[in-house]
């Protein structure tokens, strides 16, 4: 009887338990940072840079520059660390838990971004 009870319970639990859909929902960032150029004078600031990321479902990833472009890189890696990405300008790595962007540029110039969800 005390079984019965226990088992009933548990399905009762299970029941409530909400289920979620199959993939991850969509992620918004906003990104905003600099090339970081060596060598040159610390005063003379870079043009910043400003992008519009957004990780969707089954790993799409989309970027939307500030003058309105918009890229479609190739996801290359992502784990719970790090997500690695190409497009024919730069390479990216975005890291999950500081939410840092850094863009490797095929010039050799890498810029630094801090990312935040929107």
């Amino acid at each position: 009887m005390v079984q019965a009870i226990g088992l009933a319970v548990c399905c009762l639990l299970l029941l409530t338990i909400p289920v979620k859909p199959g993939g991850a929902a969509e992620q918004q960032f906003s990104c905003k940072g600099q090339v970081i150029d060596e060598g040159t004078n610390p005063a003379v600031q870079s043009n910043p840079i400003d992008l519009n990321v957004t990780l969707g479902n089954k790993n799409k990833l989309s970027i939307k520059t500030g003058d309105s472009k918009m890229l479609a890189p190739r996801i290359t890696s992502n784990n719970k660390i790090q997500l690695r990405f190409a497009t024919k300008q730069f390479v990216g790595e975005y890291f999950h838990y500081t939410g840092e962007l850094f863009l490797i540029y095929t010039s050799g110039q890498l810029a630094r971004l801090n990312c935040s969800r929107t």
